[in-house]
């Protein structure tokens, strides 16, 4: 006789007390208490069962999903990633090689779960078949442990053990890589007993350590549980098992799987002969019956009708749930009648019984509710769900999903996205309003780094909140929108005035943005390809720089800055501008807030053909030179500080002007002045020449709209401003600013870094970490500067602070007592 097979949790059982039995060829655990005590615990609470006996074998490639496909029963074609099929397995003559569970993994990656028994069989038999399909079959049923956690309580306490949320994997379903008390492992809800529960399939050499977390945890919720107790589980919920309600005897369609059986699928094994039982109507069919009289009925024991032999016994069992002798066999299908008599042949006694509706006890599975589908209406989409319907005839497609099938399944979400259900509108305001109430609102705000905290006007948000300004699209149609252009029309004339150049577009989505297209429209204009920015410009700026030109052959060189003034080396960028270099980006005042020598930059820009790109605070053009003043052919920014709010990072707008002779190579659109047929001023959209979809493939810019809004209220504040509120701002960012500059200067543990000339930011030296610095300021309900250490190793420790006009003498004071405190 061969030695028996043993699973790698032998040991455990043998310390927990089994009683060991052959089945299969396998040496397994019956029982540890006993079989009924077992049955009952997963019924009510949990048991957990070793059943690494199974077989795994991985089938990848190419036509996986057809080779599946060809050699199984049921239709894999659907299944989705992240799904489990069963199906029987046939030979050419519809009898039942095995049945088995299909796992998808990925798009050409399914594992197999076998019975113990055919391991060897199954896989010789997979292997055979695969030969016409492109397909890599492999038996890892020696390396992978599987345990099955089966009970009401399963998932209360698998969910102690792992970082997965169990409600997530829903009935027929698994997921990849689970941690389960720190190993990886797959997990997956089909069970074999009729409850809800949990397979664990995990490396065999982690298996006892997981056995024995699930016991530890579960206490007296879980109990070992031995093949006896599993067997009467399956049978009162008729589930079959291969050697008994199906083998190389009884085709799958007499087993009462004939739903796992389609015919209506393109060529398979054993269709033809599994499509002629069919067709002649089964000769036999599985039953389940009741004794109603005494006896123990054994699988193999003879059904006779009216003395006549008409079937076999396949499974015969004293119920634990029910406590009945219970039992199903396949006889002949003219006699499967539920209310049928029938008598069992025991030795030579014939026990009484009855043929009984299926299944004894109705599974408890977690599944999902099938419900027939409500489909809402809202009322602002006026397609209805009939409407879609009639979209996806004409179509030829059955659903939504169809029109996606080309991307592939390890691509797709595969979920519903985690979003609640629609509400009334009385219900978002009330959640809105707790969000809001999380803001901090009342900070005193000393940041900056490109987004500036300054006073806006009431009016701005009292005209801005009209419907006509802030529900306004992109105005393609001039007769009915000249409100909207009028808008972008006075937006472009401000920003041209007060940066002195000739002509600005419609607005950017922000500032870092602009500076981007603009150095584009440099390379365009020139034909060259190098790109000069020095570090002092926004580091921000610079990444998005990099990223938007990294595949446009285009160099980026950064050039240092002066370690005392923190501007600009105004020699090292003389070494790299050449010949080759089609633009200089500056920023002024730059990322430290110190002012630039920009007349200087410029005649080097001239010196050598290249462009000149100014990127400025709009704020500062009243009191420092202006692009247009230094010779700039275009002039970029960010125009958030006219007006808008911080808006927590966005949304901003920005701002592109230039010289008349570049308008043919600007980015987005220009509104233009004209009149109509009765001489009276309109306007339209005059230029949109460089977008992406307008010129398509031939596009240099990328922007296909602008940031209307944003740019209306850029335009109210500097009306509202004018010229001399306009100015005064600037003043009092410069004296405020200064007058923080001396506090620091005068203390004793701030100083400051830079003495280079400044407009609102300066950079001092902290005594602690940044990050620190700030959370204590925070505290005290004081928003702190920006950490420059984290763009600038040797400033690390270095503080970025800005004053505006909206700080007062008091607030300076208090934010340089509590920093010294410190």
């Amino acid at each position: 006789m061969d030695e028996l097979k043993r699973t790698c949790l032998f040991d455990v059982h043998q310390k927990l007390n089994a009683k060991m039995f052959e089945f299969a060829g396998w040496e397994m655990p019956l029982e540890y208490t006993s079989a009924v005590k077992e049955h009952e615990h997963v019924r009510k609470s949990a048991g957990l069962f070793d059943v690494s006996h199974m077989g795994e074998v991985e089938v990848k490639g190419d036509k996986a999903k057809d080779f599946i496909q060809y050699l199984i029963t049921n239709d894999v074609s659907n299944l989705k990633a992240d799904e489990i099929l069963y199906s029987p397995m046939c030979y050419e003559n519809g009898t039942t090689v095995d049945d088995l569970l299909v796992y998808k993994r990925g798009q050409n990656d399914y594992l197999l779960i076998i019975n113990a028994g055919n391991i060897d069989k199954d896989y010789e038999w997979i292997v055979e078949n695969s030969k016409k399909f492109n397909v890599e079959t492999k038996n890892i049923s020696d390396k992978v442990a599987q345990l099955a956690l089966q009970g009401p309580l399963a998932e209360e306490i698998l969910s102690k053990l792992t970082n997965q949320d169990l409600s997530q994997i829903e009935f027929y379903k698994f997921k990849q890589n689970v941690d389960v008390c720190g190993e990886p492992c797959i997990v997956s809800r089909t069970g074999y007993t009729g409850e809800d529960g949990f397979e664990i399939y995990c490396d065999k050499n982690v298996a006892q350590k997981i056995w024995n977390a699930i016991l530890e945890e579960g206490k007296e919720r879980v109990v070992p549980a031995g093949l006896g107790a599993r067997d009467t589980l399956r049978s009162e919920v008729n589930l079959p098992l291969y050697g008994h309600e199906i083998s190389e005897e009884i085709p799958p369609l007499e087993a009462g799987l004939s739903i796992f059986v389609k015919l209506d699928k393109d060529d398979f094994i054993g269709k033809d002969s599994l499509k002629a039982l069919k067709e002649s109507g089964n000769a036999r069919k599985l039953v389940a019956f009741e004794l109603t009289g005494k006896g123990m009925v054994r699988g193999g024991y003879d059904v006779e009708i009216d003395g006549e032999v008409v079937g076999f016994v396949t499974t015969g069992l004293k119920s634990p749930t029910l406590d009945k002798f219970i039992g199903m066999a396949i006889i002949d299908s003219d006699k499967a009648r539920v209310g049928q008599e029938i008598g069992i042949r025991v030795r030579k006694k014939l026990v009484p019984a009855v043929i009984v509706k299926r299944p004894f006890y109705k599974k408890q599975y977690k599944k999902e509710e099938v419900k027939v589908k409500e489909y809402k209406q809202y009322p602002y989409i006026p397609a209805t769900h009939e409407d879609e319907q009639k979209m996806l005839k004409a179509c030829n497609v059955g659903s939504i999903d169809d029109l996606f099938s080309d991307i592939p399944d390890d691509l797709k979400l595969n979920r519903d996205l985690n979003l609640d259900e629609s509400k009334s509108e009385l219900e978002v305001s009330e959640i809105i309003t707790k969000m809001a109430d999380k803001n901090i609102d009342d900070l005193t705000c000393f940041l900056g780094a490109g987004a500036y905290d300054h006073y806006i006007p009431s009016l701005i948000k009292s005209i801005t909140s009209r419907s006509e300004f802030y529900t306004a699209y992109t105005p393609y149609q001039a007769e009915i929108s000249q409100g909207t252009l009028q808008s972008i029309f006075e937006f472009q004339s401000m920003i041209a005035e007060i940066t002195k150049m000739d002509i600005a577009n419609a607005s950017m989505y922000d500032g870092a943005t602009a500076a981007v297209e603009a150095c584009i429209m440099a390379v365009g204009k020139t034909r060259r390809n190098k790109i000069v920015v020095p570090k002092t410009v926004h580091p921000e700026t610079r990444q998005i720089l990099k990223t938007y030109l990294q595949f446009k052959d285009v160099e980026v060189v950064e050039v240092d800055y002066d370690r005392e003034y923190g501007t600009t080396d105004l020699n090292k960028l003389k070494e790299v501008v050449g010949e080759e270099t089609a633009c200089i980006l500056v920023q002024n005042p730059n990322f430290f807030g110190v002012i630039e020598d920009v007349d200087e930059i410029g005649s080097i820009a001239r010196d050598n053909k290249a462009m000149y790109v100014m990127s400025v605070n709009p704020i500062t053009l009243s009191i420092l030179k202006s692009p247009g003043e230094v010779g700039a052919d275009i002039a970029v920014g960010d125009a958030q500080p006219l007006g808008n709010s911080l808006n927590f990072g966005g949304p901003y707008v920005g701002f592109l002007a230039i010289k008349s002779g570049l308008i043919r190579k600007m980015p987005g659109r220009v509104v233009g002045q004209t009149v109509d047929a009765d001489g009276k001023r309109c306007y339209a959209l005059t230029l949109q020449t460089r977008e992406q979809h307008v010129r398509r493939e031939k596009a240099t810019s990328n922007i296909c709209s602008n940031q209307g809004l944003n740019a209306l209220i850029a335009s109210i504040y500097l009306a509202t401003m004018g010229k001399k509120g306009y100015q005064e701002v600037a003043m009092q960012n410069i004296q405020k600013s200064h007058y923080a500059y001396k506090k620091f200067d005068e203390s004793k543990n701030f100083e400051p870094v830079f003495k280079g000339k400044f407009f609102n930011e300066f950079v001092v030296k902290s005594p602690m970490p940044v990050d620190e610095l700030n959370e204590k300021l925070l505290e005290n309900k004081i928003l702190g500067g920006y950490d420059l250490g984290k763009d600038y190793e040797e400033l690390k420790g270095c503080v970025l602070m800005c004053v505006t006009e909206k700080r007062t003498a008091k607030e300076i004071d208090n934010l340089v007592n509590l920093m010294e405190g410190m």
